[in-house]
């Protein structure tokens, strides 16, 4: 894929992912215009640019972590929302496209860094152990992370 396109697919991800991350910490919401308006965005720059092979891998990256995701907002106990739902479809097809395999990684990723920083929250006296963490920051910066990861791991 060409330079300049994989350089505007990581701009298109951080201009919305970190506005999607502060909402979502201010108010415990990811609004469905922002979260659907990445979604096509993301497929539009896939059906210009995107690679078949590619494509089709990082479709069933995305369809297995939201399914996962999906699941957990089933739960009785609501651990997740749907918005986050909604969220995982775009940042793990947006992972897969940059690296094979990546919205596994960040789809994990997010739940670890969530964990830490629920449990610095909770350390710090900043939260109570009954009440919820919003958990899009931590899947962007997973989104983040993971690729900066693999970009690095490119140069080695």
């Amino acid at each position: 894929m060409p330079l300049l396109a994989l350089l505007a697919l990581h701009v298109i991800v951080a201009a919305w992912g970190i506005r999607l991350a502060a909402i979502d910490a201010a108010y415990h919401r990811l609004p469905d215009r922002l979260t659907g308006s990445l979604a096509i965005v993301l497929a539009v720059w896939a059906v210009v640019w995107g690679e078949r092979p590619l494509l089709m891998e990082a479709l069933q990256d995305s369809a297995l972590t939201t399914a996962a995701y999906a699941l957990c907002a089933a739960l009785p106990t609501k651990p997740l929302g749907w918005g986050d739902v909604k969220l995982q479809a775009s940042l793990g097809f947006y992972t897969s496209l940059v690296f094979p395999g990546g919205g596994l990684i960040q789809a994990s990723l997010a739940f670890v860094l969530g964990g830490m920083g629920a449990g610095w929250l909770l350390a710090r006296g900043k939260i109570r152990a009954d009440e919820g963490v919003a958990f899009g920051p931590f899947m962007v910066a997973a989104a983040f992370v993971a690729i900066a990861a693999a970009e690095s791991l490119k140069i080695i």
